[in-house]
């Protein structure tokens, strides 16, 4: 066991433990009943560095669900039994949970030393708040920034921990051990025994931090990345033409990139510049022209992508990111050379949208995101074409009616796959116009919407049938949209017009 280096933390950390409400429950139910209680793993790491914790996970000697009820009870708080038979239950608050288990083994040693690695095999009596309990070296570990295995079969008898150490590196900011890094990559292939699901979870909080195109290289470098996404290993080595200055697989780290740093300069989302590898790519009068243009619609966009798909960890802009990161998996499928020596990729995207599906199926993904990831995937061109030509309600409207909700994300994503393509080439001219266009869509979704993005009907099936003496069937579904995106484009107001539009589409016909 050691002490706390320095009465400050440990003043702290005994205020933090003595205040909150789980802990406090859960060390006097503890002593009331005779067990032990121990808070252990990441939040104890957390506390050491000074982060703020609301996800709790003690040890106690036996009883774990009885006395997770037990707590729960007290509180007046819910709690679900996790692993009946690993005896484990967690206590949800309003802003905080407590994972309550048994011990791994017969002794809190066995316990700490049944876990991953050093940093989260620390220890602290809740009855002894001024003692860290550290049987392995984490402490030092923690000191150094390093994440150590506890021995190579911590890693083998639960193959997920191979893609945790690299999650948790990302994460934390840390290192990983030389012979941790060498166990990592001798066994990667293990990782494909791991259950999807969990795979899924990992894959999520990976991707849900900042700097993700810095976790693409590491799970490459240790060899998982070919296991649990082969789609995106596969883009590597890939090259494009020009106007790109990257192949497909760097193209697509610095389209995530490039994402997450919009995100951070227009959203506030989390996002450091010393880890964004378009930072000294991208010239400084382009996020003056991001900001000055679409600074207006920040705070809509944020609540829309704050909105939860499944939980905290995936947010619509989570779901954004993975977007980000598949968006461009179908380019090895649909590559061509012209005779002239350009490189193509026709219909991309929508073998990119369909090979998404696939790999988001496989990981267990729910149906909401990967309907989400599919239709953003397969409009993901739809600005590039749009920016073509002169911009119209019509064309707004179409838009808008063929990508649903997720038009939005398809706007924000088009803004990064530019940054990402022309790179510090980006044109002023070029960018200008990409966002006007942008502006102007953002502006008619959030400001005009009930005008031109989902006006309100003029005339219903029922009274349209009436007025054209029609029968029900397909053709009033055709006339009434026919009407709709007439009203869009301010070419009809009155339910009269409607009716004469009606009656020169059936002439057409």
């Amino acid at each position: 066991m050691t002490g706390w280096q320095g009465d400050s933390v440990k003043d702290d950390l005994r205020q933090t433990l003595l205040s909150d409400p789980l802990l406090a429950a859960a060390r006097a139910i503890g002593a009331e009943r005779g067990v032990r209680v121990w808070l252990v793993g990441g939040a104890v790491r957390d506390l050491r560095r000074g982060v703020p914790v609301r996800d709790w996970d003690v040890a106690v000697e036996r009883n774990a669900i009885a006395l997770a009820r037990a707590v729960a009870d007290r509180l007046r708080a819910d709690v679900y039994v996790l692993d009946a038979e690993h005896d484990t239950a967690r206590v949800l608050t309003a802003d905080a949970h407590l994972d309550m288990a048994g011990l791994r083994g017969r002794s809190l040693e066995a316990d700490l030393k049944d876990r991953d690695f050093t940093v989260n095999a620390l220890a602290i009596d809740l009855d002894q708040p001024d003692r860290l309990i550290d049987l392995v070296g984490g402490e030092r570990d923690l000191a150094d920034g390093v994440i150590r295995a506890l021995g190579e079969q911590a890693l083998t008898s639960d193959p997920i921990r191979l893609l945790r150490a690299v999650r948790q590196a990302i994460g934390l900011n840390f290192e990983i051990d030389l012979q941790t890094a060498r166990w990592i990559a001798q066994h990667a292939a293990l990782i494909t025994t791991a259950s999807a699901e969990r795979v899924r979870d990992e894959l999520i909080k990976l991707i849900g931090e900042a700097g993700c195109a810095d976790s693409l290289l590491l799970l490459d470098a240790y060899g998982l990345l070919g296991h649990i996404l082969p789609e995106v290993a596969a883009l590597q080595n890939v090259t494009q033409s020009p106007p790109h200055h990257w192949d497909v697989y760097e193209h697509t780290r610095r389209v995530v990139d490039a994402l997450e740093m919009i995100g951070a300069r227009l959203l506030g989302f989390e996002q450091s510049d010393d880890t964004a590898i378009m930072q000294p790519v991208i010239p400084d009068w382009v996020w003056s022209s991001l900001l000055l243009t679409l600074s207006p619609f920040a705070d809509a966009l944020r609540t829309q992508l704050r909105e939860f798909e499944i939980d905290a960890a995936r947010s619509r802009w989570h779901t954004l990111k993975w977007t980000a990161l598949l968006h461009d998996i179908g380019k090895p499928g649909t590559r061509s050379v012209d005779e002239d020596g350009r490189i193509r990729f026709f219909g991309h995207e929508d073998l990119s949208a369909q090979l998404a599906d696939e790999r988001l199926r496989a990981l267990k993904f729910s149906s909401a995101e990967i309907d989400r990831v599919r239709g953003v995937i397969g409009g993901h061109m739809r600005p590039h074409w749009l920016a073509q030509s002169a911009l119209t309600p019509r064309a707004i409207y179409r838009f808008f009616r063929a990508t649903r909700d997720y038009g939005v994300d398809i706007l924000l994503l088009s803004l990064a796959d530019h940054l990402a393509t022309h790179g510090p080439d980006v044109e002023r001219e070029r960018w200008a116009k990409r966002l006007e266009l942008i502006e102007a869509m953002l502006a008619a979704y959030f400001e005009r919407r009930a005008e031109v993005v989902a006006p309100l009907p003029l005339i219903n099936g029922t009274e349209l049938m009436a007025a054209l003496n029609l029968r029900p069937g397909r053709q009033i579904g055709v006339l009434l949209e026919a009407i709709r995106e007439a009203q869009a484009a301010g070419e009809v107001t009155t339910k009269e017009e409607a009716v004469r539009l009606a009656r020169e589409v059936m002439s057409e016909r």
